[in-house]
């Protein structure tokens, strides 16, 4: 495992173990570049609004609000490569960011310009207050609906429908015209064609804001949410034993933060000491023992460890201890 690729694993394995609620509330910098890209997007056709965007545990838009919710892991690279492992389909990619960020826009602009209450809308698209199915039957081969996401989303719910019919028509280059030519989806196409430029010099009726699970209310661990085990993201057992040991060695939860010492750095000045005993003690090559060295230094970097000032040849000692153990018994 090289530096770098040490460092990417233990950043996720750090997470791991993170309470979703103390997450910053922020977005990863390339995914708001892409919520900007789509912004852009409205933009050129005419329309002013903007959602609210906030972090919770999936994708989604509060009904009859202007309050879209992403996916918090969309927070950092640590946090979109643990979804990639996690998840049974992977992360997205930017492709499927932006189709997923028109989607919910179309949410936001159908409820923050009441569109379903316009008797058209109604004729096109059904019945906005028809009850969710988690499950629903789709036909493949409809020609009434426009294919946007997968699963054939816009068959699920008339909100759906809309909010999918909105994103192909929002799509640069998706020539709707033509693909949906001679079809009942062209008719719904055209309406959100036409109301948007009807739109698009009035002021929103409704702009409700309302968050569904925002991620400080979720208490529970990244570990948790996913059902996830270290294992599950490191692919060495090896390093996930030098976790926990450091995390013995080194206990957080002090109650004053008077006093206290990185133990990043007390591991990096007793380093070569360490490195010179185990060569001369242990017969361990030297490479080793300083890889293993700079292992457990970064280890207590990463996840931030403390020491007392006082305690420090207490924990040199018991750090001794676990290397004489660890390549004694290898």
């Amino acid at each position: 495992m090289t530096r770098v690729e040490l460092e990417e694993t233990l950043e996720k394995l750090r997470y791991l173990d993170v309470p979703i609620c103390e997450l910053p509330s922020k977005f990863n910098g390339s995914f708001l570049k892409l919520i900007k890209q789509v912004e852009t997007e409205v933009s050129r056709k005419g329309i002013k609004f903007k959602p609210e965007y906030y972090l919770g545990t999936g994708w989604g838009c509060v009904n009859k609000s202007i309050s879209v919710e992403i996916p918090f892991w969309f927070q950092n690279e640590s946090l979109i490569a643990i979804e990639d492992e996690m998840a049974y389909d992977g992360v997205e990619n930017e492709s499927e960011i932006r189709m997923g960020l028109r989607h919910e826009f179309g949410h936001a602009v159908n409820y923050a310009y009441k569109l379903y209450l316009d008797p058209e809308w109604k004729k096109l698209f059904g019945n906005f207050n028809r009850k969710y199915n988690e499950y629903y039957r789709f036909n493949p081969w409809s020609k009434r609906h426009v294919k946007h996401l997968p699963d054939y989303y816009a068959q699920k719910h008339p909100d759906e429908d809309w909010a999918e019919t909105f994103a192909v028509w929002l799509t640069p280059g998706s020539a709707w015209r033509r693909i949906y030519a001679k079809t009942p989806a062209l008719r719904k196409l055209l309406y959100v064609d036409e109301k948007m430029k009807e739109i698009a010099k009035k002021i929103p009726l409704n702009l409700r804001i309302k968050r569904d699970v925002p991620i400080e209310k979720v208490k529970m661990t990244v570990r948790e949410f996913y059902g996830a085990d270290y294992e599950d993201v490191s692919p060495s057992e090896q390093l996930v034993e030098d976790i926990e040991a450091m995390r013995r060695i080194f206990p957080n939860g002090f109650a004053s933060k008077r006093n206290l010492r990185d133990a990043w750095k007390l591991v990096h000045k007793f380093s070569p000491l360490m490195v010179s005993k185990l060569t001369d003690e242990l017969n361990v090559s030297y490479h080793s023992a300083k890889r293993m060295l700079h292992v457990l230094e970064s280890i207590c970097k990463t996840y931030d460890l403390k020491t007392r000032q006082g305690d420090e040849d207490e924990k040199i000692i018991a750090i001794s201890v676990y290397l004489s153990w660890k390549f004694s018994r290898d």
